[in-house]
């Protein structure tokens, strides 16, 4: 896993984290299952995804936080990998636990289910755990495709927050072996199987970027504007683009957001980040930190202008949609 959003992991064989004695293995388990799957009901045509729910959403980044890893996409934010993982519409459960808590989960249609998400609440409806069902894929070195598991060897990862005990997340466990519909009809040798279970205890507090990210030129006066709870999503310096790192080096292409409204300059430097915030939240938090600036717009897109020691910056905030986040924009022009 990268820094940042260091994580603890646990590995564990799927028989040492779900196996009893021999002798009673094949009835406990089926009755457990028998159980689980009798507690749960399909929650009919909800308005939102799972993934799009604000709710939900905010419960996932408060214990993930903007870490990264590989789990159903190589090295990407783990968050997004689980919001994709519980996409579908039309396949979303809830489990009711004889204690009082509850396990909602969804699937990835585009994959009939083999990526799947899970949460495990509380009966106050505070995220206690969450599970995904993955295959380790490796990001993709140059035209290589993805390196995954096979379906028959995928992963539970189960995510912990900072003191929680593994065997709370037990109904995970249970949850992680109901295969859906079109998965449970497959050939029995090509049929996918939970071959191990992860416990992984997250680090939600660490930032999604680090100092390193800030491209060259850009203000040190301007480094309260970046909030540290948000994903790089590109940068430049002096017009030409520091990251994504395969398009470094390259002159833009396109004027920023800022520079869209008139004939003005290339900034001559701006990073973007991504936030997963409700977008009025990211909005209220920019009219604190850029405070005396001048605003303009409304919906889905804002623009503040203002000046300090170095010269004159932008923040551009857009929501091009629900699912992929709140893209900020602080672009500066040095005093010349």
């Amino acid at each position: 896993m990268n820094t940042p959003g260091k994580i603890t992991l646990r590995m564990l064989s799927l028989c040492a984290a779900l196996c009893l004695p021999l002798s009673s293995m094949a009835q406990a388990i089926s009755a457990e299952d028998a159980a689980f799957v009798a507690a749960t009901v399909l929650v009919p045509s909800p308005p939102l995804r799972l993934s799009a729910h604000p709710e939900i959403r905010a419960d996932i980044f408060k214990l993930l936080g903007y870490a990264r890893g590989s789990y159903t996409q190589g090295n990407t934010l783990i968050a997004r990998q689980v919001l994709d993982s519980m996409y579908s519409l039309d396949d979303i459960t809830r489990t009711m636990l004889p204690d009082g808590r509850s396990v909602l989960a969804s699937i990835d249609a585009g994959t009939h289910g083999a990526r799947r998400a899970a949460m495990l609440f509380d009966p106050q409806r505070k995220l206690l755990a969450l599970g995904l069902v993955n295959s380790h894929c490796q990001a993709a070195i140059g035209d290589a495709a993805p390196a995954c598991l096979p379906s028959t060897h995928a992963v539970l990862t189960v995510f912990l927050p900072p003191g929680a005990e593994d065997e709370m997340a037990a109904p995970l466990l249970v949850w992680a072996r109901q295969l859906p519909t079109t998965l449970a009809q497959a050939a029995p040798e090509q049929r996918q199987s939970i071959a191990a279970v992860e416990y992984i205890t997250t680090r939600p507090g660490q930032p999604g970027w680090e100092q390193r990210d800030v491209p060259p030129g850009f203000p040190a006066s301007l480094l309260h504007l970046l909030l540290p709870n948000a994903e790089l999503n590109s940068s430049s310096s002096g017009g030409k683009i520091v990251t994504p790192a395969g398009l470094a080096g390259l002159p833009m292409s396109t004027p920023t957001e800022a520079a869209e409204a008139g004939d003005e300059p290339m900034p001559d430097a701006d990073i973007t980040l991504r936030s997963y915030a409700d977008f009025h939240w990211v909005l209220n938090t920019y009219a604190k930190l850029a405070k005396g600036a001048q605003v303009k717009g409304h919906d889905d897109k804002v623009v503040f202008t203002g000046n300090d020691a170095s010269g004159r910056y932008t923040v551009t905030l857009r929501e091009p949609n629900k699912d992929d986040g709140v893209l900020i924009t602080v672009a500066s022009w040095r005093e010349k």
